[in-house]
C-alpha cells in the first residue's frame, strides 16, 4: 500500500467570478519523491504536478489562472532553484492550461496535436489570450530529463479529442490528466464516452501503484477503476433506457436514481443530468450508424 505525503503546504487563491470573489484552495501533495502534485481542494478546477530534477523542471498543467499558476511555481521554489524545461498540457480545458504564460521561460510546452489547436481555437472564440504549446505530436513522445524517463500517451479521443497522459514505468506512476478524477463526477461535455473507456481499460493494464489524477486526491490504481466503472455504469444504464425506448427526460429520471446510490457522495453530482444527456445522444447516434 503506498502513502502519500501531503506537505504543509496550503493555497488560497482569489479569483472574482460574476461579481463576487471565490477562493480555489489547493494542497501538495508529495506522490513520490520529487513527483508533487497541487491539488486543487474544491472539486472546482484542476490540479497540476511537477518534477523536480538535477536537470530542471517539469510540469504537467498549469491551472485555471496566472494566480495558480504562480503558486505552482512558488512551490517548486521551495523545492529548487533549476529551471522549469518541459511544461506538458494533457488537454485543452482552461483550467489546465490558463497559467502557461507563468512558465514560458520553459524552452518547450508540449501537448497532443489535436489539444494544441483546440486551445488556439477556444482562446480565439472566447477573446482571451493564451500561451499554447510549441511542440506537439500524434499518439506518443518520450522525454528524458535526470533521472526520469516519461512517456506521454495520447489514447485516442476520450475526456477530449486530444488528451494525453503520464506514465513513468520506472517509478509505476500515471499522471491523468483529465482522464482521471478522484470521486468527481466528471466534465462530459467534450468526450468520447466509449473511447474514454477504452483508454481506461488501457491504463488499467500499465504497471502503475501511484495515480496523479486530474481532479481531487492522489491514490492508487483503484481510482482508475472507479472512473472506469463510472462511465460504464452510465453507459449501460442509458443504453438499457434506450432498449425500452424511454424518452430523454424518463432516461434522465430513471438513470439519475440508479446512479445516486453510488455517486450521490462524489463532488459534482450535479453534472450527472448533462452527463445522462451526453450518453444517451452518443449512444443513439451509435444506434443509427
Amino acid at each position: 500500500m503506498r502513502f502519500f505525503k501531503c506537505l504543509c503546504v496550503g493555497f488560497l487563491v482569489w479569483m472574482s467570478a460574476a461579481g463576487g470573489v471565490f477562493a480555489q484552495e489547493a494542497r501538495l501533495t508529495e506522490a513520490l519523491p520529487n513527483i508533487y502534485s497541487m491539488v486543487d481542494l474544491t472539486g472546482n478546477g484542476a490540479n497540476a504536478a511537477f518534477i523536480t530534477t538535477k536537470e530542471g523542471v517539469i510540469v504537467i498543467d498549469t491551472r485555471g489562472s496566472k494566480q495558480e499558476a504562480a503558486q505552482v511555481l512558488k512551490a517548486i521554489r521551495k523545492m529548487t532553484n533549476q529551471p522549469v524545461v518541459y511544461v506538458v498540457n494533457s488537454h485543452f480545458h482552461k483550467e489546465n492550461i490558463s497559467g502557461n504564460g507563468v512558465f514560458k521561460s520553459a524552452r518547450t510546452i508540449i501537448a497532443q496535436k489535436r489539444a494544441q489547436a483546440m486551445t488556439v481555437l477556444e482562446a480565439e472564440r472566447e477573446k482571451r489570450k493564451v500561451t499554447p504549446a510549441n511542440l506537439s505530436f500524434k499518439k506518443k513522445l518520450e522525454l528524458k530529463l535526470g533521472k526520469y524517463h516519461l512517456k506521454l500517451i495520447h489514447p485516442g479521443p476520450a475526456h477530449t479529442d486530444g488528451d494525453l497522459y503520464v506514465y513513468i514505468p520506472k517509478w509505476r506512476i500515471i499522471i491523468t490528466g483529465g482522464l482521471v478524477s478522484n470521486r468527481i463526477i466528471p466534465f462530459l461535455g467534450d468526450s468520447n464516452i466509449e473511447s474514454w473507456i477504452n483508454a481506461l481499460v488501457e491504463m488499467d493494464d500499465l504497471d502503475a501503484e501511484v495515480i496523479v489524477p486530474g481532479h481531487g486526491p492522489v491514490g492508487g490504481k483503484p481510482i482508475v477503476t472507479q472512473m472506469k466503472h463510472y462511465l460504464m455504469e452510465l453507459k449501460r444504464f442509458v443504453n438499457d433506457a434506450l432498449d425500452d425506448r424511454i424518452n430523454l427526460p424518463g432516461t434522465i429520471t430513471l438513470v439519475k436514481e440508479k446512479l445516486k446510490a453510488k455517486y450521490s457522495k462524489w463532488k459534482h453530482f450535479d453534472r450527472i443530468d448533462e452527463n445522462i444527456v451526453r450518453a444517451y445522444v452518443e449512444y443513439s447516434a451509435k444506434r443509427r450508424t
